[in-house]
């Protein structure tokens, strides 16, 4: 059953039921809208330009984990409701969650400025670096230029392709923003930018004494069971990762795993499913044993937040949206062949995580990342 069906639907009864009413006499209490199934939902979704889909929705008393297409279009297998894959973005507040950890242990302090931890030979090749500091870098507002957007994204796309074979982290990607003018002054705007997550990267290695992953994994991925999720580039058997599709200029679709095999940055950092990106979320917000309040208010709480629109607000590595009344967590992730998202309903005790294995383009006219954002809007919105 397509969307527009399902929409139609919901109209036709309701007009109905005001039909009846408005006949006079006893009428019948309004007829309520069809449930939303979310299986045929998704069946209808995939095309040639989606591969494959996994639906997770779970609340105290109902749970959907449902998935339609295939993970390999070479091999048609079909999706699994275990399948991993780059989460890209959404993998930004396991990074954001061990600085605020770190900052509760006292060692280290957001609000420092760069220079605290990094030496020269990088902050002089980044205008304004001097003055920015941690928690901007996690909030979005130091200002520091996106190296997604460098040459309209071709540097990043050159970056990824040239040599697959080779591991390419934070440093390589920061390289692509050496000398470019900032967006604004530290503090003085927001404008999302993955190159402060590997700037803050480098620093909570710093801090370490250690690769960030390994911290990652002792605090929250073997204490929360999450056994499919992996820092990229250091620790995933990347032959478990299922497939992703790039849609070329040609109209073909690629499968891009060969050039993030060996990738490893911050502002992606984790390949997951989606049972542990729904693990991951809900302990972060609902199990003090996990993130204590102080941790959390780093994080989220109202003094840390900054206004994006009317209804969202950017903390470190989370969005807080109310919709409707409603407090939903959530963040969004797009990368070279895969999409996906993790969000939370506070007051319904809800997670939902969605993943596609097609992405690239974010574009108003490109049917994966449309269809992504209409399918997710939609579940989120039929649970509140």
């Amino acid at each position: 059953m397509k969307l527009t069906s399902i929409l139609k639907l919901g109209f036709f009864t309701t007009t109905l039921a005001l039909t009846l009413t408005a006949c006079g006499g006893s009428s019948p209490d309004p007829l309520p809208p069809p449930p939303i199934i979310y299986q045929d939902i998704i069946n209808d979704l995939v095309s040639t330009d989606i591969p494959g889909i996994v639906l997770l929705v779970e609340t105290p008393t109902t749970r959907f984990l449902g998935t339609t297409g295939v993970s390999n279009l070479e091999t048609q297998q079909a999706m699994q409701a275990g399948d991993i894959m780059p989460t890209a973005s959404t993998g930004k507040k396991m990074i954001a969650l061990l600085a605020a950890q770190l900052a509760d242990e006292g060692l280290l302090n957001l609000d420092d400025t760069l220079d605290t931890w990094l030496g020269d030979n990088i902050l002089s090749r980044i205008p304004n670096s001097h003055q920015m500091t941690m928690r901007q870098l996690l909030n979005h507002t130091s200002g520091v230029f996106h190296y997604d957007e460098v040459d309209g994204g071709g540097a990043y796309q050159d970056l990824l392709i040239a040599e697959p074979e080779v591991l390419k982290t934070d440093i390589d990607f920061l390289k692509l923003i050496f000398d470019h003018p900032g967006y604004f002054l530290p503090g003085e705007g927001y404008q999302y930018s993955s190159s402060g997550y590997s700037l803050a990267a480098l620093i909570l290695d710093e801090v370490l004494g250690e690769h960030r992953s390994a911290a990652m994994q002792n605090r929250f991925f073997d204490p929360l069971g999450m056994t499919s999720t992996y820092y990229m580039g250091n620790d995933a058997a990347f032959s478990d990762v299922i497939a992703g599709y790039f849609k070329t200029d040609e109209g073909e679709l690629l499968d891009v795993r060969q050039f993030l095999i060996n990738t490893s940055e911050a502002g992606s950092p984790v390949v997951s499913s989606v049972e542990d990106m729904a693990i991951f979320l809900k302990a972060l917000i609902t199990d003090d044993s996990f993130a204590n309040d102080a941790v959390k208010n780093i994080m989220f709480g109202e003094d840390s937040l900054v206004s994006i629109n009317a209804n969202t607000k950017m903390g470190l590595g989370i969005t807080v949206v109310n919709r409707d009344g409603h407090t939903v967590y959530e963040y969004a992730g797009l990368t070279y062949g895969y999409m996906a998202e993790s969000a939370y309903i506070a007051e319904t005790d809800t997670s939902i995580v969605l993943f596609f294995n097609c992405g690239g383009d974010d574009s108003d006219d490109d049917t994966c990342a449309t269809t992504f954002q209409e399918l997710i809007k939609t579940v989120i919105n039929n649970e509140l």
